[in-house]
């Protein structure tokens, strides 16, 4: 390492390594060797917690120790500082140092420059093309330093997040939906930061092989493990089909419904999914921050007048997704904006002893109005497009939605907040095709700004026309500005979580509340 560091920016970090410090070779030396090591990190195995023994690659390593330690996810590094008195952890991956004093990371010149001083060396080591002498004799190939050139080549295998799905007899309901989560730009940053790590999760065992259980068994299967496996094998170089098949058995186990190798509606395995994730989340019904929440929990409010006495109450219910009722007997192509405020239009509810009002007693007829409370960072909503009344039927009505939605017509009123606040992109569609009992799902989904056509295992470019242009069954909006806030020192959003009436007593249930045109409005209680 060099011998002067610019430290100038942590007076901590600049007292340990200065000339006269006592200190300063040992912590050269380890800081080589953590380095040294992350570069090498595919020919040895991953360092453990020394305190929790997780095994990680995003393992913090103590700069002044032998000491490897859980610093994010977990305490395990800052209950070392205050056992032993180090003061610095040295993040592996990107030669980043933590200043405990500071509380922050700190940066150094002269550090970065000797981490990539060492990871040249090392890629030098590794390279494998090699030349051969005029005795045969192969040798490798001299270090030879990058030029600027006008020519663009791609990189051999893309770090993007597509690879198709098999399907698994039936199965593609599920592709669907784990399209649309892969492509979720919130969930992709939490299980790609290893939120969730599947090799420690005690809730896994008895599926980490695959194989399904029974009796006791059966409540073993973990979501999140499931979606942290999920997530590694679409960020795999492997670009072959991926069969899902140990999130497949996770869901039997845990959903009679959703057993079994016959088609499933891709909604309902959407609410099961997330009613799993929270589950094993082990989060307060009534404020839950598990990632299910964080990111398409958002709040109802509804408004009933009395039609006697004008008395007014409120509640305010947790939902999870908005689930829009077409008009009866339409056949024109309506818009997603027309649901909407069809959904959020007033109703009359109940005649003559329809309705008891608290206030006056009168059994008389009542109004009501659905409006949102609170908007989720993500906005899922399904096309109501299976009718279920005397006969069951399919809609196919065309419904015409935009690539970015401004949900502020549709939000009660508050105090004033900045339009961006209000904004949503499409990131996925879901589609239907065919009847109620035999018809196929396929998912359109935004990858780094190109739209993707993902059927099972065949996903081939498309364009933002052709999405739109879907018989659409389920629509995924993301805001284009997040509201955050600090929670256990890790960012999170600030509507993580909510609150109010409609309390499921366990887990995350699908709660009915009354409908337009007569039909139940599924929501979901926290």
């Amino acid at each position: 390492m060099a011998s002067r560091i610019d430290t100038s920016l942590c007076e901590h970090l600049g007292s340990l390594l200065a000339p006269a410090s006592s200190g300063r070779s040992a912590a050269e030396q380890r800081y080589s060797q953590v380095i040294l090591s992350s570069a090498k990190r595919r020919k040895i195995s991953p360092p453990e917690c020394s305190s929790c023994k997780t095994v990680s690659q995003r393992t913090w390593a103590c700069l002044t120790c032998p000491f490897h330690g859980c610093h994010l996810t977990k305490d395990c590094m800052r209950a070392h500082w205050n056992e032993s008195g180090c003061k610095f952890a040295v993040e592996p991956l990107s030669g980043g140092v933590f200043c405990s004093q500071c509380d922050d990371m700190v940066y150094s010149d002269r550090m970065e420059q000797a981490a990539r001083s060492i990871r040249l060396k090392v890629e030098e080591e590794a390279d494998t093309s090699q030349d051969q002498t005029s005795a045969g004799i192969k040798r490798r190939a001299p270090y030879s330093a990058w030029s600027g050139s006008n020519t663009i080549t791609a990189p051999s295998a893309p770090c993007r997040g597509l690879r198709p799905l098999l399907n698994l007899s039936q199965t593609c309901f599920l592709s669907a939906i784990l399209q649309a989560f892969i492509h979720n730009p919130l969930l992709k940053s939490y299980f790609l930061s290893e939120k969730h790590n599947r090799h420690i999760c005690a809730s896994s065992r008895g599926l980490l092989v695959g194989k399904p259980s029974g009796g006791e068994e059966r409540d073993k299967g973990c979501m999140c493990c499931e979606m942290d496996r999920a997530f590694e094998e679409f960020h795999r170089e492997d670009a072959s089909p991926f069969g899902p098949i140990t999130m497949l058995y996770a869901m039997w186990h845990a959903s009679g419904e959703l057993e079994g190798h016959g088609q499933q509606d891709a909604h309902s395995f959407f609410l099961a999914a997330l009613d799993q994730i929270h589950a094993h989340a082990k989060g307060q019904l009534s404020s839950c921050n598990c990632i299910a929440h964080q990111t398409f929990s958002g709040a109802l409010l509804s408004s009933v007048t009395c039609s006697s006495c004008r008395k007014k109450s409120s509640t305010v219910d947790p939902i999870l997704d908005i689930q829009l009722d077409f008009p009866s007997h339409a056949t024109e192509t309506i818009s997603l904006a027309s649901l909407l405020r069809r959904f959020c239009a007033e109703e009359s509810l109940g005649e003559g002893k329809g309705y008891d009002c608290s206030d006056c007693g009168a059994g008389q007829s009542a109004t009501r109005r659905l409006v949102l409370k609170k908007l989720p960072p993500v906005l899922s909503f399904q096309l109501k497009r299976f009718a279920h009344n005397a006969t069951s039927t399919k809609i196919e009505t065309p419904v015409r939605f935009p690539s970015h939605l401004d949900m502020r017509p549709f939000v009660d009123p508050a105090p004033d907040l900045p339009d961006e606040l209000y904004q949503y992109h499409l990131f996925a569609v879901v589609t239907h095709e065919g009847k109620l009992d035999n018809g196929h799902y396929w998912a359109d989904v935004l990858s780094e700004g190109e739209w993707w056509h993902c059927d099972d295992d065949k996903v081939t470019p498309t364009t933002l026309k052709d999405v739109l242009g879907q018989k659409a069954y389920m629509l995924f909006y993301v805001k284009r500005t997040l509201a955050y806030a600090s929670v256990a020192r890790v960012a999170v959003p600030v509507n993580s979580a909510v609150g109010g009436k409609g309390v499921a007593q366990k887990g995350l249930q699908a709660e009915k509340m009354g409908g337009k045109g007569g039909h139940p409005i599924k929501g979901m209680a926290v």
